[in-house]
């Protein structure tokens, strides 16, 4: 199973390798806004923030399409680029951990099958809906979406920013460049659609027709080569590339996912060592009588958020909490699926905020703005998001 997920991770490098280089999604977009679905400035927030839902297969990639399709659109409408760092950093990292067919969720899916948790898909897919940051992160970034508010430094930006006129799209308008746009649109929404199905027909299968019985990692590594497939077939029959091409695009999707496998497969040795170790009985002895239960989710979830800030990974922030927070939840008799939702939460928090963070640095690259400016932006939002998720967790510690 750990292979598979290796192989899964790499597949969808490959996928996004695929679709972005040899032009299919691009095609998607200028098709989106050819139809003038995007003549206003709340339109254009709304794309962004529905890219970055839609386009949920891995935080980096995501970040990247959605950056650099909507980053014309905001010069010309005069939307500050900094607006759209923040739409594409909250939501794309965000919804990737709430809809889990993606490296994230078979990353995570393995790190807690490791743990002896059973039905570990079933207690993952209950985990989601205690995952507060992320919930809070994307309702958050949709409501400045669509009411454009303004808090921090976000205000002097947005009054600053002017309308470019010199940022118009200039594609044709005959019926050549109307059909192009057609059959880049179709390779996109076949593969992404067919990626959404596979993953619960598959489980079905491999459940013997009970979807939480399922083999989670086997399911997604099957739907993502599914998907790659049909993207690679229509690539090749819609667009001007050959095989070489298209070897060249896969190549480099795995290759830029690659420290992302590297971080996955380090990251299972280390929590095969923490459960070795008996640390989530170490610890649970540690906080007997000095904790208090209620206080246990929204320590975890900081101390999560602590450790993302500083190491800037929230690949690396799971790989170290969660053999922490579930050992510990299984100790002490509670329910695993708010652990690790805590742990999760508190690491994409960390992510978030963190100026070392590989998904920050490339919001402010693929959104063209300086680094910092993208962070003091940003950073308001996400304290703010924080915050909810530390008293959501707090409440919910004393609920369960």
């Amino acid at each position: 199973s750990n292979m598979l997920v290796w192989f899964f991770t790499l597949g969808i490098g490959a996928l996004f390798g695929v679709l972005e280089n040899g032009g299919t999604f691009k095609q998607f977009v200028l098709k989106l806004e050819r139809k003038q679905w995007i003549e206003s400035k709340r339109r254009a927030r709304l794309m962004t923030w529905v890219l970055g839902v839609i386009v949920f297969i891995e935080s980096n990639v995501t970040i990247m399409i959605s950056g650099t399709t909507s980053r014309p659109i905001y010069d010309r409408l005069g939307i500050a680029r900094e607006k759209l760092a923040y739409i594409v950093d909250s939501t794309c990292a965000a919804i990737c951990i709430l809809i889990p067919l993606n490296a994230w969720g078979a990353f995570n899916l393995t790190l807690i099958s490791n743990q002896g948790v059973e039905q570990p898909l079933l207690v993952f897919i209950q985990s989601i809906a205690f995952n507060f940051y992320a919930i809070f992160a994307v309702l958050l970034a949709l409501f400045v979406a669509l009411f454009d508010w303004n808090i921090g430094p976000m205000k002097a930006f947005e009054k600053n920013a002017v309308p470019d006129q010199v940022s118009q799209n200039t594609w044709g308008d005959g019926p050549d460049e109307e059909a192009s746009f057609g059959k880049g649109t179709a390779v996109v929404m076949t593969s992404l659609i067919s990626l959404v199905v596979m993953v619960p027909v598959m489980l079905l299968i491999t459940g013997n027709g009970v979807l939480v019985d399922g083999n989670g990692t086997l399911s997604v590594f099957i739907a993502i080569y599914v998907a790659l497939g049909l993207a690679v077939a229509g690539t090749l029959m819609t667009q001007p590339v050959n095989l070489m091409d298209v070897g060249r695009y896969l190549l480099k999707g795995a290759w830029n996912i690659l420290p992302l496998a590297v971080i996955l497969w380090l990251s299972i040795a280390l929590g095969g060592l923490t459960r070795d170790l008996g640390t989530g009985e170490f610890l649970a002895a540690a906080l007997d009588g000095s904790v208090q239960l209620w206080m246990l989710l929204p320590l975890i979830f900081v101390l999560s958020a602590i450790t993302g800030f500083s190491i800037g990974s929230s690949w690396g922030t799971f790989a170290i909490m969660l053999p922490l927070a579930i050992p510990l939840a299984m100790t002490l008799g509670l329910p695993a699926a708010p652990f690790i939702a805590a742990a999760i939460s508190g690491g994409i928090f960390g992510d978030h905020a963190s100026p070392i963070s590989d998904t920050t640095i490339i919001a402010s690259m693929a959104s063209g703005v300086e680094h910092i400016d993208h962070v003091r932006t940003q950073l308001p939002y996400a304290l703010l998001a924080g915050l909810g998720a530390t008293v959501a967790y707090a409440i919910t510690g004393m609920l369960i």
